[in-house]
C-alpha cells in the first residue's frame, strides 16, 4: 500500500466511524447497523480507491511530460527551468541591488533619490521562482548524483529506458 492509500484508508476510516456513530441513533437492530456499516465501507473504499487511482494517473502522466521534453531535439526546452531561474534572479537584482544602489550613490551626490526596490515583487512570484529553484536544484543534484539509475537518466533526457 503506498502513501496516498494509507492516508485515504485512515481518512476512509475515519469517515465510516463517524456516519456510524450518527446511524446508531437512527437504527436500532445490531443486524441492521453492521449491514449499513459494510455497505457505508465499500462505498467509501470505492471512492478513495478511485481518487488513488486518478492520483497516481496523474502523476504518470506528468512524469511522460518531462521524459518526452527531456528526449526531444530542441535543446532550450532542455534549459527553459535554468532560464526561469537565471532570469528570476535578474529581476530579483535589478529591483532589489541596482536601481536601490543607484539611488544612494546620487543621494550621495547630493541629488534626491529613492532608494527603495521598484516594485514589491508578488508573492506569486516568489513562490513560482522559489519552487522551480528547488525543483530544479534537486534534479541536477539528482542527476549528478544517480549516473547509473534509469530513471534518472529518462528524467533528465540523457537515456531513455524505453529502448
Amino acid at each position: 500500500m503506498n502513501f496516498i492509500s494509507k492516508i485515504f484508508s485512515s481518512a476512509g476510516g475515519g469517515i465510516i466511524d463517524s456516519i456510524g456513530n450518527v446511524v446508531d441513533k437512527f437504527i436500532e437492530t445490531p443486524d441492521e447497523k453492521a449491514a449499513l456499516k459494510i455497505e457505508i465501507e465499500k462505498i467509501v473504499t470505492e471512492r478513495m480507491k478511485s481518487a488513488d487511482e486518478s492520483a497516481n494517473k496523474e502523476m504518470a502522466a506528468k512524469s511522460a511530460i518531462v521524459v518526452a521534453e527531456m528526449n526531444q531535439g530542441d535543446s532550450y526546452t532542455k534549459r527553459a527551468r535554468p532560464t526561469v531561474v537565471y532570469m528570476g534572479l535578474v529581476f530579483i537584482g535589478i529591483n532589489y541591488v541596482v536601481f536601490p544602489l543607484i539611488g544612494r550613490i546620487a543621494n550621495g551626490f547630493g541629488a534626491e533619490f529613492d532608494t527603495s526596490p521598484l516594485a514589491d515583487l508578488p508573492s506569486d512570484f516568489w513562490y513560482a521562482w522559489g519552487g522551480i529553484c528547488a525543483t530544479w536544484s534537486i534534479g541536477r543534484t539528482m542527476e549528478k548524483r544517480g549516473g547509473g539509475n534509469k530513471v534518472t537518466s529518462a528524467i533528465t533526457g540523457s537515456k531513455n529506458i524505453f529502448e
